[in-house]
């Protein structure tokens, strides 16, 4: 028992001093600078309007070669050509629901 004593009193001896120093404030120097390295930015030139326009040109014809024609005028048409309301999911519920089915069957 004695000896841990001894032991822990050395061992606080020595690890006293290191932890005051560790403690101790840095000493300042002034010759230091900061210095922050600025990345170059890279600016492509601008297009001009003519390359624009056949690079357009281009993508559009080599998409168009690519698809349907009838696809594209559906896709790209403001004009949707309108469902019939009697194949809609109310007026079928609504049949069915009223019990007309039969009725419509037996004519």
């Amino acid at each position: 028992m004695r000896s841990t004593l001894v032991f822990g009193v050395a061992l606080l001896a020595t690890a006293l001093p290191l932890a005051a120093a560790g403690q101790l404030p840095t000493p300042s120097t002034d010759d230091l600078t900061m210095e922050k390295k600025q990345k170059r930015s890279i600016v492509l030139p601008k297009p001009s309007p003519d390359q624009v326009r056949t690079d357009a040109e281009r993508a559009v014809s080599e998409y168009a070669a690519t698809q349907d024609p009838r696809r594209i005028v559906n896709q790209t048409s403001p004009v949707r050509p309108s469902t019939r309301p009697d194949f809609d999911y109310d007026v079928k519920s609504g049949t069915q629901s009223k019990g007309v089915n039969p009725l419509l069957k037996g004519r």
